[in-house]
């Protein structure tokens, strides 16, 4: 079987700047949907990075299947508490444009 690379950037409001063979859906903030025009035989291996961002964000792909894959983006911040001297991590979905590429075998 062939290999097949699928490749793309979206845009922080789930519009595609670049890329083909998928389309995007902005499901709710900070989630994205990426469906493959073409499925793959078995679910592909995805790499995705932030574009434009800081170090306080992460970005995770999950649910991948031959079909379609998701991305969740994350602002991770610090509060300080006012009665404590403990800061709380403060985690939030927030929108952020982001590059990716999915890589494996071509149905």
């Amino acid at each position: 079987m062939a290999q097949k690379i699928i490749y793309g950037t979206v845009n922080d409001d789930g519009t595609k700047q670049t890329g083909s063979g998928f389309d995007v859906e902005s499901t709710e903030t900070g989630i994205y949907l990426i469906t493959f025009s073409q499925p793959f035989v078995e679910p592909p291996t995805v790499v995705a990075t932030l574009k434009d961002w800081g170090a306080d964000n992460q970005i995770i792909v999950k649910e991948i299947t031959p079909n379609k894959f998701k991305i969740a983006i994350w602002d991770l911040g610090i509060k300080q508490q006012s009665s404590t001297n403990s800061p709380e991590l403060v985690v939030t979905q927030e929108k952020s444009a982001f590059n990716f590429i999915a890589i494996g075998e071509d149905s």
